[in-house]
């Protein structure tokens, strides 16, 4: 028998509007809003109250690191899943977005399933 989960708060962080529309069909069990830039994520985050927080890292102005840190010093924030979506996957790039308070690193393009299965995860684990 599965578990039920609750529907979680996603935010999708990503420049590239095709890429977060994307993504938020992909999480549709979920209550998800996007932002394309940093500053608007941090608007957006705090009236949101995001569970889950998924960032592109190459973002204008303010790169993901950046968002995560700032998102990480916020009370309302604090708490959220951060999880890092970039080109970049070497050991230096992961290091760098967990430096940065993300959980997981993900390589674009990420697989659907490998993403689904990680916020169906974090779904359970914030339901137990």
């Amino acid at each position: 028998m599965r578990q039920h989960t609750r529907r979680l708060r996603v935010l999708v962080v990503d420049d590239n509007r095709d890429a977060a529309e994307s993504l938020a069909m992909l999480l549709h069990d979920h209550e998800v809003q996007c932002a394309p830039d940093g500053e608007a994520a941090l608007t957006t985050a705090q009236g949101f109250l995001p569970d889950i927080v998924v960032l592109d890292i190459g973002l204008p102005g303010m790169s993901g690191h950046e968002l995560a840190r700032r998102l990480r010093a916020l009370p309302k924030t604090a708490h959220a899943v951060l999880v890092a979506l970039s080109g970049f996957g070497a050991p230096e790039d992961r290091a760098r977005s967990r430096e940065a308070g993300c959980e997981r690193h993900f390589v674009k393009p990420v697989d659907p399933e490998t993403l689904i299965d990680f916020v169906r995860d974090i779904a359970a684990r914030l339901t137990s």
